[in-house]
């Protein structure tokens, strides 16, 4: 397929709105964009198709020339630039990583890039104040972080097709649940468990003492103790975490 990525698409403006007769919401749930489909073709079945294929077909063959080379141009940035294709961990290379270490960081790594680069570039669509956003080098976590809170505060309502007789009707929307998670999963990631407690820390170094630790051997049996117990918790909340990112990763993509 030559046509890899369209951002303005002529089914979407307010010209087809007038053509087809129907105005085609913002934004709805996957299941009640089939619903949508099927109350407008059935109320305007001619300016439905109109608007839905007709101006497809016209955009598509006045667009050839530039999507041939916006194809071409994608494919090189995805492919060598980018590198889509590839889970990057933040890690610091020449240092040897278990696999189970890899998986925590390079999965939270790509949460936090998508936060902040693609995330934070749909802002522009959502926000009135999108200029006050200062990005650096394509990312700005402040966007990000705008962007998840007008998702987190969609509701079901009339542009969902929902009417106040619904139980749906003002609760919040499977993305803006979403959203609430992704952003908690990126707070916790980025500050919260930078800064846990090093367990390793509840060891003092003495350097007047030939034994590099200042307690008794029965001190430091219990410190070892206390210092395996909170390791063992920071695990099981890095599983917790990796758990929750994985139940929404339907939910992660722009």
């Amino acid at each position: 397929m030559l046509l890899r990525s369209r951002i303005n698409h002529w089914t979407c403006t307010k010209f087809a709105d007038f053509i087809r007769g129907t105005p085609k919401p913002y934004a709805l749930e996957w299941k009640e964009w089939d619903a949508w489909h099927k109350n407008a073709k059935q109320s305007h079945p001619f300016r439905y198709w109109l608007a839905e294929s007709g101006l497809k077909y016209i955009q598509n063959f006045l667009m050839f020339p530039l999507d041939l080379y916006h194809t071409i141009k994608v494919y090189i940035r995805n492919r060598w630039i980018d590198k889509t294709h590839i889970v990057r961990t933040g890690l610091k290379p020449g240092e040897y990583y278990e696999f189970d270490y890899k998986i925590l960081h390079g999965l939270f790594y790509e949460l936090v890039d998508m936060v902040e680069s693609e995330m934070a570039h749909l802002v522009k669509y959502t926000s009135e104040t999108k200029n006050k956003f200062v990005f650096k080098n394509g990312r700005c976590e402040q966007a990000g972080l705008e962007y998840l809170d007008w998702a987190s505060s969609l509701v079901y309502d009339s542009n969902y097709g929902v009417t106040k007789k619904d139980k749906e009707y003002n609760q919040p929307t499977n993305q803006a649940l979403a959203a609430r998670k992704i952003k908690e999963l990126y707070l916790w990631w980025k500050y919260t468990r930078p800064n846990r407690t090093d367990p390793h820390s509840l060891l003092k170094n003495d350097s007047d003492n030939d034994d590099p630790f200042s307690h008794t051997t029965k001190d430091k049996k219990k410190i070892y103790k206390q210092i395996e117990k909170l390791q063992q918790s920071y695990d099981k909340e890095d599983t917790s975490k990796l758990i929750d990112l994985i139940k929404i990763r339907n939910e992660l993509w722009t």
